[in-house]
Formats: C-alpha cells, structure tokens, sequence
C-alpha cells in the first residue's frame, strides 16, 4: 500500500542499513558508514564459525526488539556460503515457523522493480518516452505537470505530495478494496505538494511511481503486471514473485500482524488484505530467495542500459550529505562523500502487517535480505533486525576503503 505516517518517516530517515522506502507506510532509512571501522572487520570477509555465531546473537536481540512474531534473514557473498536464519513464527494460531519458501507482501522493494522496468523502457528505441521527458505528455492535469519530468518522479525530486495519515485510514475502513490506478492518481493530484519547486528536494511520495506505472502501462500499451512478469519476475527467474494488487499470496505463506488499524484486530490478521492502496509503489510478493536473486540481478543492471545504469545511481536526490544517503533512479542508495562512491544499494518495505529490506554492496557483491510479519503500529519494526545486524555487516560488506569501479564510481 502506499500510506505514509510523517512520524514513522522522520523517524526512520535516520535509521538503518538500507534506505528502506516501504509501499503502503513510507519509510526512508539509512545507516551512515562507520566513522572508523575496524580494521580487522575489513580484512574478515568468510563467513566462518566465530561470524556465524555472532550473526545469530545479533538477530536474536534485534527480532526481541522488534516485537514482530517471525523474522527471516539472508546473507549470500560470493564464493562463502549462505547464512540463512528464521525466528519465530509464520502464523500464531498454528506455531507454523518462518521459512525461506513462504511468500509475503514486499510493499516499496516494488518500487526498484517498476524503476528499473520503466529505465529498461527509456533504453528501448521502440518506446518514446525518456528521463527529461515532462508529466504533462500523459496527465496535463496533475499539478505542476509541465515542470515534473520522468527523472524527478523516479528519485522522489517532484515534490509531488503523500496522502499519509488519510490513506491509513482508507486502509482501515476498506482493506479488501482495490482502488483503479487513476483513483489513486485523483487522490495523489488532491494532496498539498511539498514545500520545494519541482527537482529541488526530497520527498519520498507512493504518488511518483503510481504516475510512473500509469506512464508505463501508455507508453508500451502494457499492463504493469505483464510487464512486470514479462522484464522482471520471469527471465531473473523469480518464480515465487507476483505483482499482485488484490494481495494474494500463496501457499507456503507468512502470515502478516499489524496494529495500525486497532479496530479490525490487535493485532489484525492481514493476509488477506489487498495491495489496492500501493499498485506501482508497493504490491509485489515475495520470498527469501527471490529477493536474492532480485538483490543480485539490479546489482547487475537487471537490463539496463550502461548509460541509464550510471545514470541509475548519478541522479540522485540527496537525503543527507551528513550520513550519505540519497534516492537514485528507483533505488535508494547510501554513498562515501569523499569519493562519491556508491556503498550500498537498497530499499525497504512496509505493507499493513509485513516488513521486507533488500540490499546489495557493490564492493563486495553481496546481498543481504530479510522478511518479517509485523509492522508494530509504525512499520518499522523490521528495522530493529536491521539495526541489530549492521554493525557485523557494514564493515565486512561494504569497504569504501577500497576504491570503487563503474557504475559505482
């Protein structure tokens, strides 16, 4: 879905590993890189025994923290073996434990796919469309139209505004419906701007990647969800991924715990819930493994042109230059002000009852991911694993020590 709560986003601009930009509750969080990390952390790059141990003490005090009833993690470098590890539980009732195979809402790690779908789009010569191109070619009406262009609504730089607390409540009052993708337009074109002129600030806004699905679906004459299948989900052979709007999910699933709407449930059951609320900002669903191979893949590019690959992570909107966090083209990323070097490439996600963060190091080429079933009331409850998990891994994954290659660079 695609609710932002202002306090759960100020909250977490300064928060964890990725920049966790969630789909129905927006989030934006990043952790700066370590002021002086330890040299021996830098030079520890397998996941040996000792590592392992300290992996699994860290997550137990983050998934205590979190409050969440089920946590899954995974952290894959190449040429080390995998680290997988599951807390808790995939649904209370019946004690069914966390497992890799289960699928569950994403919600805003939709937005890497739908960015990287419409940059593969502006690559093809067959499509007319391109990053300078301005919104008005397909909605002259929506304010400010003239002056927003494909590449401000692809790093959150429009000023475009968010529904907040209104669309938790539309959540709350209807978590079966599935509004049209120009309702949720109308609704977007009716919410105050934020305070800066097009291409001039940050403000993370579901709103941008509904504009950008709609400008898709014209430009190919495409459903999202076939292009989706079509670009994504099918040739990076994420079998267990949908774009699924109506919410679905299928069995083995995660079962999903919110307390953001206290009169469906404390918390509330929200498997069955729809997507409707976050179409192209958040309604993907997912596993452990497909996330890998997502995480792998928009390292690679996900085929994406060379040029729109660098463009990818140059045009970026700055979070802040203090703890080097920005939003690319369809990704958040956080960077080394030194040597503009990208370190990590990321995001998050918070659907009613579920959170999600995939990230990649460039310098490493490792991913990490994680899926939860909770949201406790903010949508941050997953980061609290994050949180707890990051000092071990930021300076094994990401040492900026090193110089960088293109397109990291």
């Amino acid at each position: 879905m695609s609710v932002r709560s202002s306090k759960w986003a100020a909250a977490a601009i300064m928060s964890v590993a990725a920049l966790a930009l969630s789909g129905c509750f927006a989030t934006a969080s990043h952790d700066p890189p370590p002021s002086q990390p330890p040299a021996a952390a830098l030079n520890e790059s397998s996941l040996n025994d000792a590592l392992r141990a300290q992996l699994d003490t860290a997550l137990d005090e983050g998934f205590a923290a979190s409050g969440m009833p089920g946590v899954i993690v995974g952290l894959w470098m190449p040429g080390e073996d995998e680290w997988v590890a599951a807390r808790g539980v995939a649904d209370v009732e019946t004690g069914e434990p966390m497992s890799r195979g289960n699928q569950q809402k994403i919600g805003s790690i939709t937005k890497t796919i739908v960015g990287t779908v419409m940059l593969q789009v502006i690559g093809e010569p067959e499509f007319d469309v391109s990053l300078d191109d301005t919104l008005d070619r397909w909605y002259p009406d929506f304010p400010e139209a003239s002056n927003i262009t494909v590449r401000m609504l692809l790093n959150h730089s429009s000023g475009t505004g968010e529904a907040g607390r209104a669309q938790v409540d539309r959540i709350c009052a209807a978590p079966y419906a599935v509004p049209t993708p120009d309702e949720l337009i109308a609704v977007s074109a009716a919410t105050p701007r934020a305070d800066f002129a097009p291409g001039e600030g940050f403000e993370y806004a579901n709103t941008n990647y509904f504009l950008l699905g709609g400008i898709l679906e014209q430009v190919t004459g495409e459903d999202l969800a076939t292009l989706i299948h079509d670009r994504i989900t099918e040739p990076f052979g994420m079998e267990r991924s949908r774009f699924a709007p109506d919410g679905k999910v299928t069995a083995p699933l995660t079962h999903g715990y919110s307390a953001f709407c206290p009169d469906l449930g404390d918390p509330a059951d929200t498997v069955d819930w729809s997507n409707g609320e976050s179409w192209a900002g958040g309604a993907m669903v997912s596993t452990l493994d497909d996330l890998h191979r997502w995480g792998e893949a928009l390292g690679d590019g996900a085929g994406v042109t060379p040029e729109l690959q660098l463009a990818r992570y140059a045009d970026r909107a700055i979070i802040s230059e203090e703890t080097g966090s920005a939003y690319g083209l369809g990704t958040g990323v956080v960077f080394d002000a030194a040597t503009d070097c990208v370190l990590s490439v990321s995001h998050a996600g918070a659907e009613p009852g579920y959170g999600s963060i995939v990230t990649y190091y460039p310098s490493t080429g490792a991913v990490v991911a994680m899926l939860g079933n909770g949201d406790g009331g903010t949508g941050d409850a997953i980061q609290e694993v994050s949180a707890a998990l990051n000092p071990l891994l930021q300076p094994m994954l990401m040492p900026w020590s090193e110089p960088c290659t293109t397109p990291w660079g």
